[in-house]
């Protein structure tokens, strides 16, 4: 069976795509296509770039049509993306700061858009002028969201080829935690909750579920609820109470984007303390229990009010400011999963999926507080993960047989290289950059290089899918020299210096340097390294100790593994930063083009690709 799982339009669009006969996977996120972060365009530039044929459903990872607070999808939903991409096909953005042109920059696309395709310019003109959203939707007055929904996606699948049986829709809750659950090393094992939380999806910000081999229950929900105006100064598209959409309301009044930039909350928290005051007016306005977390409206509409939460970072500093969200989050989840445990006792697993598990100092909170040991965090946790689980779910509905699929532990589940593709972006630079091909053994060079302190940047088989590069599509350092970190921050990824890196370390290394951790492979959890390695591997470690490791074994990654062992034989560690391959404002690279350009863009010393070894002339 071909099934397609998708988060088709909306923030993380992204596309899955499993054969359960040939047990195959590929995923792919739109931002990695358009290089637009986070991109909210539906996934049609991924079916245009890639083919699926005799494709048997398409799911979609959102479906709850019915019970809901506010519209997830619908004709004003359609309408939007409809204008969205219209003005994207015009001004033809390379990256998220090209989407806010100055006015003459944007008249001069749309001059030249109109040149090279008239027709089609002035129908995209059309489309993005005010009216069109009520245009639309009175057009399609009479249909149901769901009709509207889905011949609009059934109009684009088959526009590339995609003709389904059905298109299909999942909660987008349980789509999350299947995604997480059917990937973990716990499927099929043993019971497990499996727990959501995010910004919002289908009328709740959370969901507990237990999951027992092919059979799931719902156990708890926390629902989202609409904050009262009046009075404050709100923006009307994140007036949900969320711990999602809370924490990002501390994120916009950091001057920070929300639903992106969360993690530099998160590190600049580290430097500062709670303010006592803001964190227990939060708590006291969260109503926590084993059903769910919930707020009072009322008691929460403060933290919602933007006039009030710029006072407040005035007041505060920005660090505490970070520190006192971060603190709330931290205890809120935990007891929360405390309640949990104590109502399901016979329970010691747990798999975590959506958004805010991304928090990686929370995760370590859960570790470090709760009885949950057996943590498993879902590598594509944001709203790219519903496709995983939307086409899961469909697939355990019609009786196929998935439980192959956490075998694909590590996911590298997107695109490869291909040599001529290389050597064609090679050429395409040739004027700027010199190349050598030193073929299957390049991880012995790039090694040498690291060890050296150079910065290295490598592209080698199939792209991570998720947020982290897991060494395929990454930037590697060497931790013992104190001064890389910042040189990394300051002029290769040119983001804040208070921005910590995560290593990526042999799993032989873990309990030499670390306090207490368990094998994980996806740097969505910190630990605290022991006190004696602080100065050894000072490029790893943030400002409160801790590290959020890549623990590598061989059967994971054989090239990278190779690379780690060869730099412990030359430094001593087996231990190297890893960041994304992808420059501050960009997405990870997707093309050879890509890579090179980004090569280029920024302070990398050398680049390997699939053999090459790249330098600059």
């Amino acid at each position: 069976m071909r099934i397609i799982g998708t988060n088709f339009m909306g923030h993380d669009s992204a596309l899955f795509f499993i054969d359960t006969q040939k047990r195959e996977i590929f995923a792919m996120s739109t931002e990695r296509v358009t290089r637009i972060k986070h991109d909210s365009k539906d996934v049609s530039l991924i079916l245009e770039k890639y083919r699926f044929e005799n494709v048997d459903y398409v799911c979609q990872g959102y479906g709850n049509f019915e019970e809901k607070v506010r519209s997830d999808l619908g004709a004003e939903k359609v309408a939007a993306l409809i204008q969205k991409k219209a003005y994207c096909d015009l001004i033809q953005p390379k990256y998220i700061a090209d989407l806010f042109p100055d006015a003459k920059t944007k008249y001069l696309a749309y001059l030249n858009a109109f040149i090279k395709h008239p027709m089609k310019t002035l129908k995209d003109l059309d489309r993005i002028k005010p009216d069109f959203k009520e245009r639309f939707v009175e057009e399609h007055r009479g249909k149901s969201d769901r009709e509207i929904v889905e011949g609009y996606m059934r109009e684009v699948f088959e526009s590339h080829g995609v003709s389904p049986k059905a298109i299909e829709f999942y909660d987008h809750h349980l789509s999350h935690a299947a995604g997480a659950y059917f990937f973990s090393p716990f499927a099929y094992a043993k019971r497990c909750i499996s727990l959501t939380l995010d910004g919002w999806g289908d009328g709740y910000f959370g969901k507990a579920f237990i999951f027992d081999g092919n059979t799931y229950e719902l156990i708890a929900r926390s629902p989202i609820r609409e904050v009262d105006h009046e009075g404050i100064d709100i923006n009307p598209t994140h007036d949900l109470t969320s711990i999602g959409i809370l924490y990002g309301n501390f994120t916009e009044a950091l001057g920070l984007r929300r639903y992106s930039d969360e993690g530099k909350v998160e590190a600049l928290a580290a430097f500062g303390k709670r303010d006592e005051k803001m964190y227990r007016e939060m708590m006291d306005a969260t109503i926590i229990s084993a059903d769910g977390m919930d707020y009072d409206p009322a008691a929460i509409k403060p933290y919602y009010d933007r006039k009030f939460l710029a006072a407040k970072v005035e007041e505060v500093g920005k660090e505490n400011f970070s520190a006192t969200i971060q603190s709330y989050l931290e205890d809120a989840v935990v007891e929360y999963l405390r309640l949990l445990g104590e109502r399901y006792e016979d329970i010691d697993t747990l798999c975590l999926s959506g958004g805010v598990a991304a928090n990686i100092i929370m995760n370590l909170n859960i570790y470090e507080r709760t009885k949950f040991k057996k943590l498993y965090i879902f590598p594509p946790m944001g709203d790219e993960g519903v496709a995983v689980g939307a086409a899961l779910l469909k697939a355990l509905e019609i009786g196929e047989d998935i439980s192959w699929v956490n075998e694909y532990y590590m996911p590298y589940f997107g695109n490869r290289l291909t040599k001529e593709e290389i050597e064609k972006s090679i050429e395409l630079f040739s004027d700027r950059v010199e190349t050598k091909y030193i073929g299957d053994e390049w991880y012995l060079e790039a090694a040498q290089s690291v060890a050296e302190k150079r910065i290295v940047a490598v592209v080698h088989g199939r792209m991570e899918f998720g947020p982290r590069a897991l060494g395929n599509r990454s930037i590697l350092a060497n931790p013992t020299d104190p001064q890389i970190k910042d040189r990394i921050n300051l002029t290769v990824k040119r983001r804040p210096k208070y921005q910590p890196f995560c290593p990526s370390i042999l799993e032989e290394e873990r309990e030499r340097l670390f306090e207490s951790s368990f094998p994980h492979k996806h740097m969505a959890i910190g630990f605290r390294v022991k006190k004696e390695y602080h100065d050894k591997i000072p490029s790893a470690i943030h400002v409160d100790g801790t590290a959020r490791p890549q623990f590598v074994e061989e059967a994971d990654n054989p090239n990278y593994y190779k690379l780690l062992k060869r730099v412990k034989e030359l430094t001593g560690f087996g231990v190297v930063i890893n960041t994304s391959f992808n420059l501050h404002g960009r997405t990870i690279v997707h093309t050879a083009e890509d890579a090179l350009l980004d090569f280029i863009d920024c302070n990398i010393d050398e680049l390997y690709i699939e053999g090459y070894r790249v330098k600059r002339r």
